[in-house]
C-alpha cells in the first residue's frame, strides 16, 4: 500500500511538472511575439507609419487572444469526453506548427490567419490541464499550489517571451541577416518557441490517458448566490485580462515612442517577471490559506488601476520602472488567486466549465490588446490612460463585497456536506 501510494504521488508529479511546462510554453510563444511584432509589421506594409503599424500590432496581439472565443469550449468538451492527453497533444503540435509558419510572413493576411489559428490550438490547452489537476487532486491547499504553479508558468514564460525576442533581435539581428525575411534573430526565437511546443507535446504523454472521471453536480451549483458569485469572478477574469493585453501591447508602442531599445523593452519585461513570480510565489506558498487570498482581489485591482494609469503617462524611459513591477504584482496576485475561486466554486473542475473562464479572459484580452493600438493611435496620452485605469477601477469596487459572498458559499457548502 506505501508504494502503491509513492507510485501514486510520483506520477501525480509527473503529470504536474509537465502540465508546468506546457503552459511554460503556450506563454513564451505569446510573449516572444509582442517586442518584434512592430518590426514585422514594419517591413510588409508597403507605406509603413507608426499610426498603421500600432493599429496592425494591437490587431495582430488581439487576433491570438481572439481565437479562443470560439474555441476554448470546445477543446474543454472534446477533452472531457476523449481524455486530457489527447487534447494536449493536438493542441501543442497545432500550436507548434502555426506558431512556426509565423516566422515566414508572406503578407500580413497570412500573418492575421496563423495568428488565429495560433490561437485557436493554444486555447485547448490551460483548460485541459486546469481540469487534470481538479481530476488528480481532492485536497483543497495541493490544488491550489497546483494552480499556482501553472500560473506561475505562464507569466514566467509570458515575461521571458519579450525578453528573449528583444535581446535575440538586438544581439543577433546583424550576425544572421536574412534580407527582406525576418532577421536571423527574429527566426532563431520563434523557431526556438515552436520547438519547445513540440517538446511539451512530447513530454505530455506522461498524463495518464482515458476520459476523466465523471462529478456529479453538487447542491451548491443550484444555490443562487453561487451562479452569482461566479459570474463576477468570469467578469473580473475578462477585466484583468483586459488590463494585462493593454498593458502589454501599450507598453511596446510606449516604449518605441519613448525610444526604448528591444534590449532595454525585453528587460523591463524580465523585471515584471521577476516581481510577478515573486508575489505569486507568496500567495501561493504553504504558509498562505487559499481561503485567505479573496481579501487580495480588490486591493490588487485598485493597485494595478493606478500602476496602468502611471504606465500610460510616463514621460520619460526611467519612470516606466515602477508602474510596470506596480502592475505586474498586482496581475501576478490575481491571475491565480482568480482561477482557484472559479475552480472551486464551479466543484465540477471539468475542461468545459474552465474552457469558460478561457472564453471570457480571451475576450477581455483581445479587447485590451486591439484597445491599446486604437487608443495610441487616436487619442493623446492623457486621454488614453483614463479608460484601462477606469475600468480596473470598476473592477475594483465590484470586488469589493467578493470576500464576503464567498465565504456565504463556503458556509452553505459545508453545511450541505454535514447535513449529509
Amino acid at each position: 500500500m506505501i508504494q502503491l501510494t509513492k507510485q501514486l504521488g510520483r506520477r501525480r508529479s509527473q503529470a504536474l511538472a509537465s502540465l508546468v511546462f506546457c503552459a511554460f510554453v503556450i506563454a513564451l510563444g505569446y510573449g516572444t511575439m509582442l517586442p518584434v511584432l512592430p518590426m514585422i509589421v514594419q517591413r510588409l506594409l508597403a507605406s509603413p507609419n507608426p499610426v498603421d503599424i500600432a493599429r496592425h500590432t494591437g490587431l495582430l496581439t488581439a487576433a491570438f487572444a481572439v481565437a479562443p472565443l470560439a474555441t476554448a469550449f470546445p477543446w474543454g468538451r472534446m477533452s472531457d469526453r476523449h481524455g486530457r492527453r489527447p487534447i494536449l497533444i493536438l493542441g501543442l503540435a497545432g500550436f507548434a506548427v502555426t506558431f512556426a509558419a509565423t516566422t515566414i510572413p508572406l503578407n500580413l493576411t497570412f500573418l492575421y490567419v496563423m495568428r488565429l489559428l495560433n490561437g485557436c490550438f493554444a486555447a485547448a490547452v490551460l483548460p485541459s490541464a486546469y481540469a487534470f489537476i481538479a481530476d488528480i487532486q481532492p485536497d483543497e491547499s495541493r490544488r491550489a499550489r497546483a494552480f499556482g504553479q501553472i500560473s506561475v508558468a505562464s507569466s514566467l514564460g509570458l515575461l521571458a517571451g519579450p525578453m528573449i525576442g528583444g535581446l535575440s533581435w538586438q544581439w543577433l539581428g546583424t550576425i544572421i541577416p536574412f534580407g527582406a525575411m525576418p532577421d536571423g534573430a527574429l527566426l532563431l526565437s520563434l523557431l526556438v518557441a515552436g520547438g519547445a511546443a513540440v517538446a511539451a507535446a512530447v513530454v505530455a504523454r506522461a498524463i495518464e490517458g482515458g476520459p476523466p472521471p465523471q462529478r456529479k453536480r453538487t447542491d451548491i451549483e443550484s444555490e443562487g448566490v453561487a451562479r452569482s458569485v461566479e459570474f463576477r469572478l468570469l467578469g473580473l477574469a475578462a477585466a484583468l485580462a483586459g488590463g494585462l493585453g493593454l498593458f502589454e501591447v501599450y507598453l511596446t508602442l510606449r516604449s518605441r515612442a519613448l525610444s526604448v531599445t528591444p534590449t532595454a523593452l525585453g528587460s523591463m519585461f524580465a523585471m515584471c517577471m521577476a516581481v510577478m513570480l515573486v508575489a505569486q510565489g507568496i500567495v501561493f506558498s504553504r504558509s498562505v490559506k487559499p481561503e485567505t487570498t479573496r481579501w487580495l482581489v480588490a486591493p490588487a485591482f485598485g493597485v494595478m488601476a493606478i500602476g496602468l494609469a502611471l504606465v500610460l503617462v510616463a514621460g520619460r524611459s526611467d519612470g516606466l520602472l515602477i508602474p510596470t513591477g506596480t502592475v505586474a504584482a498586482s496581475g501576478g496576485l490575481l491571475a491565480p488567486t482568480l482561477t482557484y475561486w472559479i475552480s472551486w466554486i464551479t466543484r465540477r473542475g471539468h475542461a468545459a466549465e474552465l474552457g469558460l473562464q478561457s472564453t471570457v479572459t480571451s475576450a477581455g484580452q483581445a479587447l485590451g490588446s486591439a484597445g491599446a493600438g486604437l487608443l495610441f493611435e487616436s487619442f493623446d496620452v492623457s486621454i488614453a490612460s483614463l479608460v484601462p485605469a477606469a475600468v480596473l477601477a470598476i473592477a475594483a469596487i465590484a470586488s469589493l463585497q467578493l470576500p464576503r459572498q464567498l465565504e456565504v458559499t463556503r458556509t452553505t457548502a459545508r453545511g450541505k456536506s454535514i447535513a449529509r
